[in-house]
């Protein structure tokens, strides 16, 4: 199995997506409370930089009015034209076909480790 480690925890800000280099990758480490996420920089959409956008809790409305905020499903949304998709899944939330590789991410030792082995890297684009 290939790990990458990311650097110390302090160094990823709550809320945010921080791009770190991974061999010829380039992967966002998104913290989200004490959950770390690790996507794919580029956007299944039109292949932008998905880890320059904001990091957001999940929106749904059932109803006209009727919002519901869900903390526990964190998306990022592209900065070019505002797809969002999925931390946990890599999938888009407007259109599941298409979704964003993640990888599997932990902490040890105080330092953030990304697992780069194929294998368990969830996803391909659509």
């Amino acid at each position: 199995m290939s790990c990458c480690d990311c650097g110390p925890i302090e160094a990823f800000a709550d809320g945010r997506c921080h791009v770190v280099r991974a061999g010829r990758r380039q992967i966002g480490i998104a913290r989200w409370g004490d959950r770390l996420y690790a996507i794919n920089n580029v956007c299944a959409h039109q292949r932008g930089p998905l880890c320059r956008g904001p990091v957001l809790s999940t929106v749904t409305a059932a109803a006209p009015g009727a919002m519901d905020l869900h903390a526990e499903a964190p998306v990022i949304a592209c900065p070019w034209h505002g797809w969002e998709f999925d931390l946990r899944t890599g999938r888009a939330v407007s259109d599941p076909r298409y979704r964003v590789r993640t990888f599997p991410v932990r902490v040890e030792a105080g330092r953030v480790l990304v697992e780069l082995d194929p294998t368990t890297a969830r996803g391909r684009g659509k």
